[in-house]
């Protein structure tokens, strides 16, 4: 059997060889869920075939080589225009903290795409960023400062650095289940929650990042109750609006 596949493999032309590597790359491909690399292996694996539907057959077929070239063509273009959006996303230092830490799902394209559509915001003292029982406007990421949960007249939490406000609206569509007001002057980033609802829509990509996300603020939640009053959880672990 081993002599049988070693003269398999010597019986192989150029060509074959080149053949196989395109397929394999092809194969290679669906592991990967970054644009960037889908585009480039595309781009080698379409190049290949092209070389081995010219010189595979006894005569070029021409129709599958004219096909890759236009193939080719497409993803270096869309390429191009990849690599222009990802040297436009220039982050600023609160941004690169917020891309490690609390969207590091998202790659740099998405998250230029998040950040286009939101602001970061300075919240005065007092500041009211959600309602209990009234819509929420706006989905918020605490970046500096703290603020409180209030849930029928009690305080249930203290939100801090890294905390989510309005992130169990945008999931389940509903009105906020708690008051959230700011202790002290906050910095955040905030995104109008119309807005956030239709890049989602375009981009599920970036709702999947969001879903794990709160996934993880979930879990901690689960992890941080135990032993403990509710009232000492992170804010973002305690589904804030």
């Amino acid at each position: 059997m081993p002599d049988d596949v070693l003269a398999l493999f010597a019986a192989m032309r150029w060509q074959d060889w080149v053949g196989n590597a395109c397929y394999t790359l092809l194969a290679l491909s669906y592991v990967f869920t970054n644009m960037l690399w889908l585009r480039v292996l595309a781009i080698v694996s379409l190049g290949f075939e092209a070389v081995y539907f010219c010189f595979g057959a006894s005569e070029p077929l021409w129709v599958g080589i004219a096909w890759n070239v236009a193939f080719v063509a497409i993803n270096a273009v869309m390429l191009v225009l990849l690599l222009h959006e990802r040297r436009q996303l220039l982050l600023s230092a609160d941004e690169a903290i917020l891309k490690r830490g609390l969207f590091a799902d998202l790659d740099a394209m998405n998250f230029g795409r998040l950040l286009r559509i939101g602001e970061w915001v300075e919240l005065p003292r007092g500041a009211v960023l959600t309602r209990e029982g009234e819509p929420v406007d706006s989905f918020y990421v605490i970046a500096d400062g703290l603020a409180e949960v209030d849930v029928a007249g009690h305080i249930v939490s203290i939100l801090q650095d890294g905390s989510f406000v309005g992130e169990m609206s945008l999931l389940t569509n509903a009105r906020a289940s708690a008051t959230v007001t700011t202790l002290a002057v906050c910095r955040g980033f905030r995104v109008g929650q119309s807005a956030l609802v239709a890049l989602l829509s375009r981009h599920p990509e970036i709702r999947a990042g969001l879903d794990r996300m709160i996934g993880r603020d979930l879990a901690r939640k689960l992890r941080n109750t135990r032993g403990r009053p509710m009232g000492m959880n992170r804010a973002g672990e305690l589904g804030s609006g």
